[in-house]
């Protein structure tokens, strides 16, 4: 019978999970993720998670715990490092001890890790050690399994660069046309982006309103680092990278009529990369600029009132643009 893997839909689910379910496949795991978030995936992460934690943290403490009689195993991989000379955030790397530690009666943790600092050899690394833990021994099943997940994550990325929503394109849902006179940029990381119920369904209310949107993530990687080459300094987290190099070309877009900034109260990286985004906003740019800082007490009602107060900003820039302060 094939090994139950378990698959917490939080952090890197958003980024891997095509290159993971399609590795676990071909070396005849079954694959078991969690659902969408929900208020008591949410309530038990905040019950068993510490109080410093940032939110998707804490979220995803709650999707381990649903997932704990359900599973045989559970995928928590340690997250070093994703990218040559670039450390992942810290949050990533003690991952799998806050988990084990914190919720109760888990199944055993696959904790493999993940370091691709000095090579991309690393990664290979750690598809050989997470096959010998479930007991695959074949070398030549294991690199087959290891190119065809590369193949689908490749799938996945350019997709996603052509304006697909990650979870649209995990479900296999055809992509929504959003007809409107405004375009936004959305800078945040994909865990607070595309979980709908942690950042109040935000993608939809921005649709509803008639606001198109292109993230993060659909900026092309190769803009995101010569963007990047401008800063004084190397920036050496790669989620970091990520976000100041596409916030630095929304701004620079004529396309796009204004930024959004999602983040999560507690997060060290964002505290620093925020406070770089908004001061080049308000230097540099004359464009709508608004901070969204969400946590497990951030009522609906007040998020409202913030995209309401967004959506005029894009409209009075609309109507007399040299009349209106980059800081929104």
């Amino acid at each position: 019978m094939a090994a139950k893997i378990g698959i917490p839909r939080g952090m890197y689910y958003y980024k891997h999970f095509p290159f993971t379910k399609t590795f676990l496949t071909e070396i005849g795991a079954e694959i078991v993720p969690s659902p969408e978030t929900t208020k008591e995936i949410l309530d038990k992460g905040v019950q068993y998670c510490i109080d410093d934690a940032c939110l998707p943290v804490k979220v995803y403490h709650g999707h381990a715990h649903y997932l704990r009689d359900k599973a045989d195993f559970l995928l928590i991989p340690r997250l070093t490092s994703i990218s040559k000379g670039e450390y992942i955030c810290p949050k990533f790397g003690g991952l799998p001890e806050m988990v084990k530690y914190s919720v109760p009666q888990l199944p055993r943790i696959l904790d493999v890790e993940v370091n691709m600092l000095r090579s991309r050899w690393g990664l290979d690394k750690a598809l050989y050690r997470l096959a010998y833990g479930l007991g695959i021994k074949n070398p030549f099943r294991i690199r087959q399994a290891a190119g065809k997940a590369l193949s689908a994550h490749r799938s996945f990325k350019g997709r996603v660069l052509e304006g697909h929503s990650p979870n649209d394109v995990i479900d296999g849902k055809p992509p929504k046309y959003i007809n409107g006179r405004d375009t936004v940029g959305l800078v945040a990381h994909p865990y607070l982006l595309y979980d709908s119920y942690i950042n109040m369904n935000l993608l939809n209310k921005l649709t509803e309103r008639g606001i198109r949107y292109v993230t993060t993530e659909m900026v092309d990687p190769h803009i995101i680092e010569q963007r990047c080459m401008e800063l004084p300094k190397r920036m050496f987290w790669s989620s970091g990278k990520e976000l100041i190099g596409s916030a630095l070309y929304l701004m620079d877009n004529s396309r796009i009529d204004g930024v959004l900034f999602l983040t999560a109260f507690s997060c060290g990286i964002d505290s620093l990369v925020g406070e770089f985004i908004e001061k080049y906003a308000r230097r540099d740019y004359r464009k709508p600029f608004m901070v969204l800082n969400i946590d497990e007490h951030t009522g609906d009602a007040g998020f409202n009132t913030r995209i309401e107060a967004f959506k005029d900003l894009l409209n009075g820039r609309c109507k007399d643009a040299t009349d209106l302060s980059s800081h929104g």
